[in-house]
């Protein structure tokens, strides 16, 4: 009988409770001494070829160096063009269908769901879609979020001054058609890539941004109305 692991594990992995699988103090004081130290690796005894160079200014290379996570959001809107702008740079397509990340064999399986939770008059409170395609929001369902709201989907507290979340699902057919479970590492290696040029995007935005593993997936899949198995989250990031 065959036995799909990589499914296996996305499931088994997922958040169910709401309070978060690992019990990660708020207070960092409160942490063990291997979560707050950084480990490098080195070998000691090999020869070193330095690496010199004057840094380059720009604006790509200063997106590089200001990207940081922020947690200290305002709950104010977005302006639509910098919704606009985030999506395109992140995971819009340029030149017909190449796009601003790499994915493995071309298959694209990760989707954008942006959750409005503060809107504006361009663009109402709601949940929402992008139309990569199109270069649109698709409206799911337009509604208001109250904090409490927020608390069900993000454990987190300080999510829920965010003005939105930008929730990373896969459609995991079409790399795992092609490339068995093995295509389950190249969805990730994918998704990766969104979130760091969502930092980038944001940081030259001035946009707060910061990738959230608090996360309860089955209420988000409940909101966006995926089935949580053939189309599943994966990750989520938090903008204001």
């Amino acid at each position: 009988m065959y036995v799909d692991f990589s499914e296996l594990f996305h499931q088994s992995s997922k958040d169910r409770s709401g309070e978060g699988r690992v019990k990660i103090p708020l207070d960092p004081a409160a942490w063990p001494k291997e979560w707050t130290e950084i480990e490098y690796k080195a070998y000691p005894r090999f020869p070193k070829v330095p690496l010199a160079g004057e840094d380059p200014s720009g604006d790509l290379w200063d997106a590089i160096r200001g990207r940081a996570s922020q947690r200290d959001f305002t709950a104010r809107p977005l302006p639509l063009r910098d919704i606009s702008l985030l999506l395109k740079y992140s995971c819009g397509t340029f030149a017909g269908t190449r796009r601003a990340q790499p994915s493995g064999g071309g298959r694209y399986p990760i989707e954008a769901y942006p959750l409005i939770f503060v809107g504006s008059d361009g663009i109402p409170s709601g949940v929402y879609h992008y139309n990569v395609r199109e270069h649109a929001l698709d409206s799911l369902w337009e509604r208001a979020f109250t904090e409490s709201d927020a608390a069900e989907l993000f454990t987190y507290p300080w999510a829920q001054q965010a003005s939105l979340a930008l929730v990373l699902t896969a459609v995991f057919r079409r790399n795992q058609a092609k490339y068995g479970e093995r295509g389950y590492r190249q969805i990730l290696i994918e998704a990766g890539a969104i979130v760091q040029n969502v930092y980038l995007v944001s940081q030259r935005l001035g946009i707060k941004c910061c990738a959230i593993d608090g996360v309860v997936e089955p209420a988000i899949e409940k909101l966006i109305d995926v089935d949580g198995v053939s189309e599943s989250v994966l990750t989520s990031i938090v903008l204001g």
